[in-house]
């Protein structure tokens, strides 16, 4: 039997009283840390003496994840300011930082869809893309969906007939395209039509997506109805296929005040069980356009909604406080939707609303009017509904199968990135690479990625992951993940630790993942096969998992998806060479 390792020296509650009243009465953070130097949350506080006291004292509180986080801290550490709004804005800084697992977190889904105009160019073009670039074009957006995006994108190009071949291609034609024989394109490419008159087509897109649409859907109706009196009744009907586009493209920019020019934005929270889900709707000019998605991470079902209010508020204010202050330093174009806001229409107050308000500038409101009611009904309908597509798309473990998985694997901190990579070739031939990323027990597939491997020839897996390891570690602006994956038992584990070691990649876990293996004893009656067992390093015997236990699903759906992911690029690559050679 191995010797264990001594359980740390963990401190009582009384001792960790006594430090906190030795703490200063200024205003300030704290971080509250694990035996280890994890940080377990992050807290701001008017006067630390007292609000660190709070948390040590004898009673039981109220809300059990408090009482959870206190039975957990072995000690704090504090960070004085000059005022509580420094607190706040430090606060916020530090919790992006350290993304502790007792804090509420904010997330954006995913990198949003926009539309892209160059206009600075003689015949620019629409383009989709998921970056906003400080270089000088308009960006709009974002959109919910990559779909959606492009969707806009064709309708605009068909109904003011705008260019959509790439730049080498417009430089090079010499004759005009077959879109420009369908009447889909104006031959901009040899100069069919002049640069004035297609930016003014260009005027009147940036005037559709700004949500300015009533006047051209006016005019097009003037010209429908003028062609069907003098009976030309194609011309009409392309008016009327125009305005159907139209109304398409601005369905959800319609005006939802007439009259009004107010800027703001609305908030709706959903809550269900240990999830939460954040909705902004961004209002300008009076127009709805565009509507943003955030995950809320860590929230407890013991919190109020006053309490995780003021952490979205907070965290996404002072973010884009920051942003905003950049771009203004770089004289960057600022996205329509990015613009300043007048006010933030919310269900209710949080606490410390006259701080949160003092510190990002923005100014808080309650619904006055039947508009206002109608504002917060739609941006609570669209947080409950993204909320309850997040969960079915996640599918996460939670917070008891991260821990269960850092005891199991003896891992110095909790895996809240855990990353799986897994190889699929046939004796070498169209080989790839997979990985995956699961974020606090859920798969974020952004965040996947495919690799084809490119220095490696013949059958050598070892090689192979070699590669891609140093690919994906070669990229020191990601986040390293606080656990690798690896399919396989000791072998590949061994591999791999070699191959991060030569890389100097440090302070992350690795283990391998071994399938079930079934005893080979034909004369026995009944087949027997082992459990999933876990390799961890410097260990020889692996480390046997239940699969009732939540660190099993995890390990094992970690594992499965990445294979998934592998084994289907490696097929998409191998039937476009079969179509290619079909010999």
């Amino acid at each position: 039997m191995e010797n264990q390792a001594p359980k740390p020296f963990r401190p009582t509650r009384r001792e960790l009283l006594l430090q906190a009243r030795a703490s200063q009465t200024t205003p300030g953070v704290y971080l509250m840390k694990d035996p280890t130097d994890v940080v377990l949350y992050v807290g701001k506080a008017k006067n630390l003496k007292n609000r660190l006291v709070s948390y040590f004292q004898a009673a039981v509180h109220e809300l059990p994840r408090i009482e959870i986080l206190v039975s957990r801290v072995h000690h704090f550490d504090v960070i004085l300011t000059e005022t509580e709004s420094e607190a706040l804005i430090l606060e916020a800084t530090l919790i992006k930082k350290y993304r502790p697992k007792f804090n509420v977190r904010l997330k954006d889904d995913k990198a949003y869809p926009y539309l892209k105009i160059r206009v600075q160019e003689s015949y620019p073009k629409l383009e989709w893309t998921r970056k906003v670039m400080r270089d000088g074009a308009r960006y709009f957006g974002p959109f919910p969906s990559a779909w959606s995006a492009r969707e806009v994108m064709q309708l605009l190009n068909e109904t003011f007939q705008l260019r959509d071949c790439s730049d080498n291609t417009f430089r090079h034609r010499t004759r005009p395209c077959i879109l420009y024989q369908m009447g889909k394109c104006t031959g901009g490419c040899v100069g069919l039509i002049d640069s004035a008159a297609y930016h003014e087509s260009i005027q009147s897109v940036v005037s559709v997506l700004e949500g300015k649409s009533d006047h051209l859907v006016e005019s097009l109706r003037r010209g429908m109805e003028d062609a069907a009196e003098h009976e030309e009744f194609e011309v009409a009907a392309l008016y009327r296929d125009q305005i159907q586009n139209l109304e398409m493209v601005t369905q959800t920019q319609g005006v939802m005040e007439a009259g009004s020019q107010r800027n703001r934005d609305v908030i709706g929270l959903a809550r269900k069980d240990i999830d939460a889900h954040g909705t902004i709707l961004r209002v300008r000019g009076g127009r709805l356009v565009s509507v943003q998605h955030y995950h809320l991470q860590n929230t407890d079902p013991s919190q109020g909604e006053s309490e995780i209010l003021f952490d979205f508020l907070s965290q996404y204010y002072l973010s884009r406080l920051e942003s905003q202050k950049q771009a203004e330093l770089e004289d960057a174009v600022v996205p329509t939707s990015e613009i300043s806001v007048d006010e933030v229409l919310v269900s209710e107050l949080p606490g410390d609303a006259d701080l949160l308000e003092k510190t990002t500038g923005i100014r808080l409101r309650l619904a006055e009017t039947p508009v206002d009611q109608q504002l917060l009904s739609v941006a609570r309908t669209n947080a409950t509904h993204a909320l309850e597509q997040n969960q079915k798309k996640n599918k996460g473990h939670g917070i008891q199968a991260l821990e269960e998985v850092q005891e199991k694997l003896h891992l110095g901190k909790l895996p809240h990135r855990i990353e799986c990579y897994d190889i699929s070739n046939i004796q070498g031939q169209d080989a790839v690479a997979s990985r995956v990323v699961f974020i606090d027990g859920a798969p974020d597939k952004n965040l996947y990625r495919r690799y084809k491997i490119k220095t490696v020839e013949g059958a050598n897996d070892f090689a192979m992951m070699k590669e891609v390891l140093g690919r994906r570690f070669a990229k020191a602006d990601e986040d390293l993940p606080d656990l690798v994956v690896v399919d396989g038992g000791k072998g590949q584990l061994g591999q791999a630790v070699a191959i991060l070691e030569e890389l100097s990649v440090q302070g992350v876990g690795v283990v391998g993942l071994a399938k079930a293996r079934v005893e080979s004893d034909f004369k026995a009656v009944e087949v027997k096969s082992s459990f999933e067992r876990i390799f961890i390093p410097n260990r020889k015997n692996p480390v046997t998992l239940y699969p009732t236990t939540g660190a099993y699903k995890l390990l094992t759906h970690v594992r499965d998806e990445a294979h998934r992911f592998a084994v289907s690029y490696h097929r998409l690559l191998r039937a476009k060479r079969t179509i290619k050679d079909p010999n």
